[in-house]
């Protein structure tokens, strides 16, 4: 038996909380469940489903970059990736997440899964991944021979 049950929580920065969550709000249907002002800061959890919590913390005087920086060169955590519930889902996904202007939209096959790749407000790199069913993940394809997925 495996101890763990997946992520709780991945915490970011942000440059402002209330833009932050009205961005997950639109795309993911998200939905706050704690929004906490303490010794400074303020620091909320954004519930964006399947018990996976975003946490960002707003703290006056950082400085959180607000440019998208390629893949690779982000830093500590590079880019964080979430599972949609159904393909229908996927391709719901995708189109809020254009209409948000938060990305492209560019569908990437992998094999047994799809991902589309995107930046929230304050710069996180984010992909929505959909793990086609019955297709083991051991079969990935290698970078070289990903396609781009019809939309």
């Amino acid at each position: 038996m495996q101890p763990l049950a997946g992520i709780h929580h991945l915490s970011t920065l942000t440059a402002d909380m209330d833009r932050l969550i009205g961005f997950y709000e639109r795309v993911f249907d998200a939905r706050v469940t704690l929004d906490m002002e303490e010794d400074g800061l303020r620091h909320t959890f954004i519930e964006l489903g399947s018990g996976t919590v975003l946490h960002p913390f707003q703290i006056p005087g950082i400085d959180v970059p607000q440019d998208e920086t390629p893949m690779f060169q982000r830093g500590r955590l590079d880019h964080f990736g979430l599972n949609a519930a159904t393909e229908s889902a996927f391709w719901e996904l995708r189109r809020r997440v254009m209409d948000e202007g938060a990305g492209d939209g560019l569908v990437t096959a992998m094999g047994p899964l799809l991902s589309v790749s995107f930046t929230d407000p304050d710069g996180n790199g984010l992909e929505v991944m959909w793990v086609k069913p019955g297709m083991p993940v051991e079969e990935t394809k290698p970078r070289a021979e990903w396609t781009v997925a019809a939309g």
